[in-house]
């Protein structure tokens, strides 16, 4: 069904992120890959062909996925979603078939969603979304054929401000089954630290999260020494791998060692870093090795 059609997708990155104290949502990384860039994986997982516009900002976008998305900006800036979807229709004048319509936070959708999303809508009906676990519809989870958004855009007429429910005036949407955990957004930081797990699946203590952020906004100035979750995610496994290793290694002394690999290697992430201490204990249980290394 999905190759039978054309298939875009307007994702809406415009917001201010006022709720994450600034901190764009889309580009904040969880499980090592952008939230943007998750969410272009999975579409393309479902529809290899699919345009994608992104309605904003591409910050946050791997490098080698920027020739491969179309931006596009609301007018004026930070004007409001439907602003950024009349942008975003404004490109597509002319198109058929679907178009997905997807928040920038949404880092957990899934391909599988999104290919029940636009076939149904392939298969006629005018829009499609799903609710989340509070019984609520999400608008920024939905797929719409391509002449009932124009429609609905246009009826709008001025879309600065508008609230998003509007774009929906008049119209029954056709409910999928989605599995709610797909729709958890990162609106918070609260909502961040329940989406950072380690690879065991615990989460990341908010209470540490809340400190990195802070060191990170009395340090902006030295980018170097910000932490993303994710490498906080991979500073966490490490510090429990050394203290359970069956060795003679501290694990303070582990991680001076680390700070001392990491502040000589410029090109090192990390991973390598933590990595490469790590090697050493668990093969040796000694980090004097490590530490001729370093000097």
């Amino acid at each position: 069904m999905i190759d039978q059609q054309p298939v875009h997708a307007v994702i809406l990155t415009g917001g201010r992120s006022s709720r994450m104290g600034g901190r764009h949502k889309p580009g904040i990384l969880v499980g090592g890959r952008s939230v943007i860039d998750r969410t272009i994986t999975s579409l393309w997982d479902a529809a290899p062909g699919a345009e994608v516009l992104i309605a904003g900002t591409n910050d946050g976008l791997s490098p080698e996925l920027h020739s491969r998305v179309t931006v596009v900006r609301e007018d004026p800036p930070f004007a409001g979603p439907v602003a950024g979807v009349a942008a975003a229709v404004d490109e597509l004048a002319g198109t058929r078939g679907v178009v997905l319509l997807l928040g920038g936070d949404l880092p957990f959708l899934s391909a599988h969603t999104m290919t029940k999303l636009i076939e149904t809508a392939g298969r006629g009906a005018a829009v499609v979304s799903c609710v989340d676990e509070t019984g609520h519809l999400q608008y920024l989870c939905s797929a719409w054929r391509a002449d009932v958004l124009r429609t609905q855009v246009a009826d709008i007429g001025e879309p600065a401000g508008v609230p998003l429910r509007a774009l929906f005036s008049g119209l029954e949407p056709e409910l999928i089954d989605c599995d709610p955990n797909e729709l958890r957004d990162i609106d918070t930081p609260e909502d961040l630290a329940r989406a950072v797990t380690t690879s065991d699946g615990r989460p990341v203590p908010e209470m540490l999260l809340r400190a990195l952020e802070r060191v990170g906004t009395q340090t902006r100035r030295d980018a170097a020494l910000v932490l993303s979750p994710q490498e906080t995610v991979e500073i966490l496994e490490f510090a429990r791998a050394v203290k359970h290793v069956p060795s003679v290694a501290n694990p303070v002394v582990a991680a001076f060692i680390a700070g001392q690999l990491a502040g000589s290697q410029d090109d090192a992430s990390v991973e390598q870093v933590l990595g490469s201490v790590l090697d050493v204990v668990r093969n040796t249980g000694q980090l004097g090795i490590v530490q001729e290394a370093s000097d």
